[in-house]
């Protein structure tokens, strides 16, 4: 049985906790295509690490998301100019393959010429349109990736270039390539285009198949139940931020009352440790600093506000981020 799920969400949360959903739930009949957008989005791989992949400050400043997915791979933006895939079924050595073939014949029906290139790349004229990631539960492949359609490429760049922070992190790092969007390729193709293409070479003619529009309001109060907490799995801090692989961090900065660098050590986003050197004139200032910071949560611009409090020679106090 084919089935088709296309959402009507754009929530990066909901969209996620529904892809986990007809991974776990899958029959070992079915052959699943889901489509899916999610907006202003940075998306990070399971074992990638936010501060190193993305500008927080530059996502935080523009109301943008940020989630960690199941797969691993490198760091993507989503936004409404690009159309995500997901491909579930039994797995199998060719499966990938075959659903790469998928894509590249969808985009050929709409005039673009694409070829798979190394491990996960999909591209066209040498520019990146595709990446494509992969992981098994139990005996399901999950196999999905994002198709460039006419996304920001100036918000991409912002948020995908990490701040002048020195970071060096256990974690997975990015591989950065030449992307470029299909529309630049055909200035005719839509998202909707895609969507029908992809449908279209998906269902192999004369097989059965269904094809359901799903949002946050799709399933019956059970079913919701469920996806409702793999939602809040989702959005959490702890699996965002928290389960980041251990990294060190240096942090330098010059305040009104002197310079400060900061040598910390983060693990599951927790600072455990760290190490403070100043001019300040106050002797006892990196003790005080390190008391205040240590076991808390790392987050940048709350360690910075802290040190630009008027009581930070004599008073340091820290909130832990909610």
């Amino acid at each position: 049985m084919y089935k088709v799920f296309l959402s009507q969400s754009h929530n990066p949360y909901f969209n996620l906790a529904f892809e986990e959903y007809l991974v776990c739930n899958a029959e070992k009949n079915e052959q699943i295509l889901y489509l899916w957008q999610n907006q202003n989005t940075v998306v990070i791989g399971r074992n990638q690490n936010p501060w190193k992949e993305c500008n927080l400050q530059e996502l935080s400043l523009q109301q943008g998301k940020l989630v960690r997915r199941l797969s691993g791979g490198g760091a993507v933006y989503h936004d409404l100019g690009n159309l995500n895939f997901t491909f579930i079924s039994p797995f199998s050595e060719k499966k990938v393959e075959q659903n790469i073939s998928v894509i590249i014949n969808a985009l050929a029906s709409t005039g673009i010429d694409a070829v798979f290139s190394g491990k996960n790349d999909i591209l066209v004229q040498g520019n990146k349109v595709s990446g494509n990631a992969f992981f098994v539960e139990g005996n399901i492949l999950c196999h999905h990736g994002t198709l460039l359609i006419d996304s920001n490429l100036e918000k991409l760049n912002s948020f995908l270039t990490v701040s002048e922070q020195k970071l060096r992190s256990k974690g997975i790092d990015s591989v950065k390539a030449r992307v470029k969007n299909l529309k630049e390729l055909n200035p005719e193709i839509t998202v909707e285009d895609l969507i029908h293409s992809l449908t279209g070479k998906f269902v192999p003619e004369g097989e059965d198949s269904v094809i359901e529009w799903v949002n946050e309001d799709f399933v019956e109060h059970e079913k919701s139940k469920d996806l409702q907490e793999r939602m809040r799995g989702f959005e959490s801090w702890d699996w965002n931020f928290g389960s980041s692989p251990e990294f060190d961090l240096h942090v330098s900065k010059r305040f009104s009352w002197g310079e400060v660098d900061l040598f910390l050590i983060v693990k599951d986003g927790y600072i455990v440790d760290a190490e403070i050197t100043t001019d300040a004139l106050d002797i006892a200032l990196p003790h005080k600093i390190k008391a205040a910071i240590k076991n808390k949560k790392y987050d940048y611009d709350e360690i910075v506000s802290l040190l630009e409090s008027d009581s930070v020679v004599s008073n340091i106090s820290f909130h832990t981020v909610k």
